[in-house]
């Protein structure tokens, strides 16, 4: 019986920490109603440079849409100019193999002078 109980125990541990993890992670990301006005566009449109940008470069659609999310969030590149700049570090991630934050950060290193992870640090 005790094993039991402490089985059950351990497993409702887990899944706390579980249950935790996902909730802390989700309250870091911003929504997209938010992060689109930074650039001056709409959240549909961000949502429809990453399955674009995934096409033209190879990339997976999920480092796509992240990368998206990040230039977009760091505010950096203007409307115009946010999806070549995506592109570009996506074609980074990809050459690299960096993850989606790293390549942002190497792409919005080189359109200011400041270090590009500043750019990055609420998003």
């Amino acid at each position: 019986m005790r094993k039991h109980v402490a089985t059950m125990a351990g497993l409702a541990l887990a899944l706390a920490f579980v249950a935790l993890f996902f909730e802390g992670r989700s309250l870091e990301s911003k929504p997209l109603s938010v992060v689109a006005p930074r650039v001056g566009l709409k959240a549909d449109d961000l949502l429809a440079m990453g399955p674009r940008i995934a096409s033209q470069t190879g990339a997976t659609l999920g480092t796509s849409r992240r990368l998206v999310y990040l230039m977009a969030c760091s505010g950096v590149p203007t409307s115009t100019t946010l999806e070549a700049h995506a592109r570009q570090a996506a074609d980074i991630a990809e050459q690299r193999r960096l993850t989606p934050r790293e390549a942002a950060t190497a792409v919005l290193g080189e359109m200011r002078s400041s270090d590009g992870a500043s750019s990055l640090r609420d998003c």
